[in-house]
């Protein structure tokens, strides 16, 4: 059985790793309008790229199991799905003016 408080912070780890990855990707979406557009997204897709893998692989080395992969990404998915939500909200608020 795994520690709850090992899951917790799986859980809050995979929160904070889903806010810096979702901050790229706006960052990348902002940038497509500017004077390198192509050469912005591919250095912030790969800076993407190695954020996973290094969590993944630090994951790893600090010992995490399946379970707790599992945890982190549950807190990635809460944290995608309340951020998508609340753009869409703004979205249709934005609409009704």
């Amino acid at each position: 059985m795994a520690d709850p408080g090992m899951l917790a912070l799986s859980f809050a780890g995979g929160m904070a790793f889903g806010a810096v990855y979702l901050a790229l990707i706006w960052s990348a979406a902002q940038r497509i309008a500017g004077p390198r557009p192509v050469l912005a997204f591919v250095t912030l897709a790969l800076a993407r790229a190695a954020l996973l893998l290094g969590s993944v692989i630090g994951a790893l080395a600090m010992g995490a199991n399946a379970t707790g992969l599992l945890s982190a990404l549950a807190g990635f998915v809460v944290l995608r799905v309340a951020a998508t939500g609340r753009i869409r909200d703004a979205e249709r608020r934005a609409q009704w003016k």
